[in-house]
């Protein structure tokens, strides 16, 4: 058994802080204090995750108490104005800064015209503009099909990413095998958290989110 203690690097210590061993698959959280006990034995490999932190990795040695220290993850903040914006990017931009995710690089891809800001608002400005190209975008179906695209291709860079981050013998434990391990990552996709913390590539988030989604999941499957 090892005992320790997960802080940040200004000794300010960690809750639900998630410490899995990797030798044996045992995963547990890390107290109001910061403080947690796991079976471990010399050689085994800890590893420590946390919401906006970066992950660590620790060699069992022969301490009996460890001393965890987390570097947070380097925040991007950004005025964000929502004038013009659909209701659904206004919540997904509110999440990003609530959880503090910094943005993703944007890709180099053709912007999708949209009914509103490329057509109407052009159209009832001074002087007014008519976007011929916009126009023949949105009513050939155009930029619904380049959406598609575009989320379908989000999507499989995701679950790559994912599958060459997260071990899935880590959630073998909790009755999801590697050969369900695909079906419970689109079955959590559901999960707003899981999707900012793809598309930002945080082990220590995606970790965690993917972690609160297990039962839901296995719930899903036993009734079926």
């Amino acid at each position: 058994m090892i005992s320790g203690v997960v802080v940040t690097d200004e000794s300010a210590r960690l809750p639900k802080t998630l410490i899995i061993n990797i030798s044996s698959d045992q995963k547990v959280f890390s107290n109001e204090v910061g403080e947690f006990s796991i079976d471990a034995k010399a050689g085994d490999e800890l590893r420590i995750v946390k919401e906006n932190y970066e992950r660590e990795k620790v060699i069992v040695r022969n301490d009996y108490f460890l001393t965890v220290r987390l570097v947070k993850i380097p925040l991007e903040i950004e005025e964000v104005n929502l004038e013009n914006k659909k209701l659904a990017d206004a919540k997904k931009e509110e999440l990003r800064k609530s959880i503090g995710l910094p943005k993703s690089p944007e890709k180099p891809r053709e912007k999708p015209a949209e009914a509103v800001n490329d057509i109407l608002m052009p159209l009832i400005g001074i002087p007014p503009t008519v976007k011929i190209q916009a126009i023949y975008d949105v009513l050939s179906g155009k930029s619904r099909r380049l959406r598609r695209l575009y989320k379908y291709e989000d999507l499989q860079e995701g679950l790559a990413w994912i599958n060459n981050n997260i071990d899935p013998n880590y959630f073998a434990e909790a009755g999801i095998t590697p050969d369900k391990f695909n079906d419970f990552l689109i079955f959590s996709m559901r999960d707003e958290k899981v999707l900012m913390y793809m598309k930002a590539k945080n082990v220590g988030g995606i970790t965690v989110s993917l972690d609160n989604n297990i039962k839901d999941y296995l719930d899903r499957i036993t009734k079926k």
